[in-house]
């Protein structure tokens, strides 16, 4: 049995500490989330290694304690590497709780850190059991904590996520039971309609992880996509939201799964999942009969754009043509209509 994952965040504006730490902990088998200026969420981590200052451009900048602070009520275990030289600031972080230690820069040595960071990875006997796992994706702050409140009166371990990036990545990193998904969410490429839930619904289905959607799009369309083509365990309107039935249904899903456990994800459903995101919708297009020019008018592309796209599909599919490609995405579970392929003389 191989043992549990665990998690830890680098946070530090200067990219080449960035990547020493992480590969640091990367070696010791840690899973690594590194970037370089405060996230958005810090739930989840085991360890938290921090600079004082993540702002380049700002050297009186003090965000790393105000992540620190953030901290405080939680379980993650912190350690330091600043060139900070203040030693008030010193002083506040090495008393704070959470702190293993603090390192300056100009003397940090590799086995001094490596030492730092088995501390913070108390042996897994000692772990408590813990609860099952439920993934929330939801850009509303009210309804975040709506779905927390329920899930957590009935015992359920929580994360949450505001975007598809951001909610596909806690699918790398980690099992879920369940995942509560909304069909609109935070998106800098469609803010005021977007269906980004149906890009994290086809993530979840190809990792197994059963999925609710919760949603205020509860048009016909969006419900039979959800159903037929994701198999979701339940579409809930958010208009007459019931907390009562949606904890059942919470509990009627994560038996459900515990019963019948999900298939794992097919081998072209794993291919499917090596596509970018333009190249999935420029395949369901494809699917759908779509030509070349009909696709870059579609997507509002060139058609030579179109081209390298659906080149990369099919190498990424290991097909040779278009029809190649459409039976995998039938063989993965894609909704294909039965009209044949459109070979355009142009698409070659």
């Amino acid at each position: 049995m191989t043992a549990d994952p665990r998690y830890a965040l680098v946070v530090d504006d200067d990219p080449r500490w960035r990547e020493l730490i992480a590969g640091i902990l990367r070696e010791l088998s840690w899973s690594v989330t590194a970037v370089g200026e405060p996230p958005a969420f810090l739930t989840g981590y085991h360890l938290a290694v921090l600079d004082v200052a993540l702002d380049p451009a700002a050297p009186d900048n003090r965000d790393g304690l105000k992540l620190l602070q953030q901290l405080t009520n939680t379980p993650t275990r912190c350690i330091f590497i600043s060139g900070e030289d203040d030693p008030d600031v010193i002083a506040e972080i090495t008393q704070h709780p959470n702190v293993i230690d603090f390192i300056h820069k100009d003397s940090f040595q590799r086995e001094a850190f490596t030492a730092l960071v088995q501390q913070a990875s108390p042996p897994l006997a000692d772990a408590p059991v813990e609860s099952p796992n439920i993934l929330i994706v939801e850009d509303d702050l009210r309804w975040r904590a709506i779905y927390e409140d329920i899930l957590a009166e009935a015992g359920y371990q929580r994360q949450c996520a505001a975007s598809y990036g951001e909610a596909r990545g806690w699918l790398q990193r980690a099992n879920y039971v369940l995942a509560v998904v909304d069909l609109h969410l935070a998106s800098s490429t469609a803010p005021q309609d977007n269906r980004d839930g149906f890009w994290l619904l086809r993530a979840a289905r190809q990792r197994g992880v059963p999925t609710i959607v919760v949603s205020a799009l509860g048009a016909p369309e969006d419900i039979d996509r959800a159903y037929e083509q994701f198999g979701v365990y339940a579409f809930v309107e958010k208009e007459g939201f019931d907390r009562r039935a949606f904890a059942r249904i919470v509990a009627e899903a994560i038996a459900s799964t515990a019963a019948s456990p999900a298939e794992p994800a097919s081998e072209t459903s794993l291919l499917l999942g090596d596509l970018t995101d333009r190249e999935r919708e420029v395949l369901d297009l494809l699917t759908q009969g779509y030509t070349n020019r009909q696709i870059a008018e579609a997507l509002l592309i060139t058609p030579n754009t179109v081209k390298k796209h659906v080149d990369h599909i099919l190498q990424k599919l290991g097909v040779k043509n278009r029809a190649g490609a459409v039976s995998v995405a039938m063989r993965a579970g894609m909704n294909v209509p039965s009209n044949p392929i459109k070979e355009d003389p142009s698409d070659g």
